[in-house]
C-alpha cells in the first residue's frame, strides 16, 4: 500500500527523528516507522507523528509507542514557533504523547535553539541489579535507571529494562550508562508497545533522570545553574527558566530542522491487513462497550 504525506527530519543533540507530519491511524504508527527507516533514511532513531491544523500551527505530537520523548518534543516546539512571527525566543506550548496537559518549549527560530521543560519526578528509589544499588527515577512517560559504576553494557542493558518491568509498568523505559568524571551518558531506550531498544545519540529525559539524582531541589535553583551532559551524538544543556507558571528546568540546545517535504512509503500488505484487522476489532469492542466510534 502506497502512502505519501509531508515529512521533514530533525537533528536534536544528534537524536535524529523524522516526523510525519499526517494524520496517521495509531496501528500504522509502527510500520511507518519501520518503513521510513528501511525505504527513506536508516539513519533515522524515531519517528514523532504530527496531527496538523490546518489553520496556525500544528496541532500535537505523539512519538510511535505513546512515549514522552524529550527531544522530539524540543524539536517539535521549534517547529511550531516557525508559524509565528516572533523575534527571539518564544515559550510554545505543546501537546505531545507521554505527558497530561501542555509542555513548554522555549524556541528560538532564528538561532535554531529548543529548550524542553521537564516535570519534577513522579519518585526516585533505589534499586539493586546484579549486586550493584542504582537510583531509578520515575518520570512521566518514562522511567530511567543511572548506572554509575561500569562501563556501557547492552547485555546488562537488556537485564536491567527486564528487571525493572517485572516491577514497574510505564510507557517505556531506560538505562542511562553514566562517567561522572566526563559528565557523559550512554543511553538505552525500550518501548514495550513496539518491542524496540534502542542505544539514543541522546536521550533528553535520561539527562533530566540524571540531573534529578544530582541535584534532587533542581527546580528551586537559581537562574545561573547550567551544566552540559555529553551524549554519544552531541550535548545536551540542563539550565533554569522563569515561565509564567514559575521556575523549571529546561534541557536543550541546538535543533537542525530539515525542510517539509513530500515522500512516499510502501507498506507491505501484510501489515495492511493486520492493522486492519486490529482495528475492526478495536472498533467492535468499543461499540460493544458503547463508546462512540465514529471517529475511529
Amino acid at each position: 500500500m502506497k502512502k505519501s504525506f509531508n515529512y521533514f527530519r530533525a537533528n536534536p543533540a544528534g537524536n535524529i527523528t523524522g516526523f510525519v507530519v499526517w494524520p496517521v491511524y495509531p496501528g500504522y504508527r509502527k510500520a511507518y516507522t519501520d518503513c521510513i527507516r528501511e525505504q527513506i533514511d536508516e539513519t533515522v532513531e524515531q519517528v514523532g507523528f504530527i496531527s496538523p491544523a490546518y489553520e496556525g500551527a500544528p496541532l500535537r505530537m505523539d512519538m510511535m509507542g505513546g512515549e514522552f520523548c524529550a527531544n522530539a518534543t524540543r524539536a517539535y516546539g521549534l517547529y511550531s514557533a516557525s508559524f509565528y512571527d516572533v523575534e527571539g525566543p518564544v515559550d510554545i506550548e505543546v501537546y505531545v504523547s507521554g505527558k497530561e496537559g501542555v509542555t513548554d518549549v522555549v524556541a528560538d527560530v532564528k538561532k535554531q535553539t529548543a529548550y524542553v521543560a521537564m516535570e519534577e519526578p513522579e519518585s526516585i528509589e533505589d534499586v539493586e541489579l546484579e549486586g550493584g544499588n542504582y537510583k531509578l527515577v520515575h518520570l512521566p512517560g518514562i522511567s530511567h535507571v543511572i548506572i554509575d559504576d561500569r562501563e556501557e553494557d547492552e547485555d546488562f542493558a537488556i537485564r536491567a529494562i527486564k528487571a525493572i518491568k517485572a516491577g514497574h509498568e510505564t510507557d517505556a523505559y531506560g538505562v542511562v550508562f553514566y562517567n561522572k568524571d566526563k559528565s557523559e551518558i550512554i543511553p538505552y531506550v525500550y518501548v514495550p508497545k513496539t518491542e524496540t531498544l534502542v542505544r539514543e545519540s541522546s536521550c533528553g529525559s535520561g539527562t533530566a533522570a540524571l540531573v534529578n539524582t544530582i541535584n534532587p531541589d533542581i527546580n528551586n535553583l537559581d537562574e545561573d545553574y547550567k551544566i552540559v551532559v555529553k551524549q554519544p551524538g552531541g550535548e545536551l544543556e540542563v539550565l533554569v527558566y522563569d515561565l509564567e507558571d514559575g521556575r523549571k528546568y529546561m534541557i536543550g540546545g541546538p535543533v537542525e530542522l530539515g525542510e517539509v517535504e513530500k515522500i512516499s512509503i510502501d507498506i507491505p500488505q501484510e501489515i495492511v491487513q493486520k492493522v486492519t484487522k486490529e482495528h475492526d476489532e478495536d472498533v467492535e469492542r468499543r461499540r460493544a462497550a458503547g463508546e462512540d466510534v465514529s471517529g475511529i
